[in-house]
């Protein structure tokens, strides 16, 4: 189990890192791919509220694919690093969607409907994920003690 989970951490994980790499880098690209919203559909301040996420999702999203490759190879530390991720991700996930709401309730265009419905499907699999490997996690600790 623990390694299907490190896997499947890995990979999800992994995936949005890259994502937030090219929003980093290449935000354009990151529109164009469908990874952030259209600009046609999207105001500027949001726009700029997404590209700013991106570059410090960089310093916190790294935990998780960092605890599902610790998860594979069995590395004592991992339970540790996984509620770490968890954490953050159980965070940024409701962080996003509370944020995406604010701008919406102001009158901001915060992309199509579709984007808006993949992105909040997006933040409630993060927080998924973030709770089951938080519960995870857990568990594993209490059986070491």
């Amino acid at each position: 189990m623990q390694v299907t989970i490190g896997w499947g951490i890995l990979i999800l994980g992994g995936a949005l890192y890259l994502a937030q790499v090219i929003s980093s880098v290449n935000f354009e690209l990151a529109q164009r791919l469908g990874i952030q919203e259209n600009p046609e559909d999207a105001d500027s301040i949001f726009q700029r509220s997404e590209r700013y996420t991106a570059y410090w999702d960089l310093v916190t999203l790294g935990w998780l694919p960092l605890a599902g490759i610790l998860m594979i190879i069995d590395q004592d530390w991992w339970p540790i690093v996984s509620l770490i991720g968890g954490a953050i991700y159980l965070d940024a996930s409701g962080r996003e969607a509370a944020k995406n709401i604010s701008f919406r309730h102001q009158g901001i265009k915060t992309g199509t409907e579709k984007q808006k419905i993949i992105f909040f499907a997006s933040y409630m699999v993060m927080a998924l994920i973030a709770i089951i490997l938080i519960i995870y996690s857990v568990n594993a600790l209490v059986s070491r003690v």
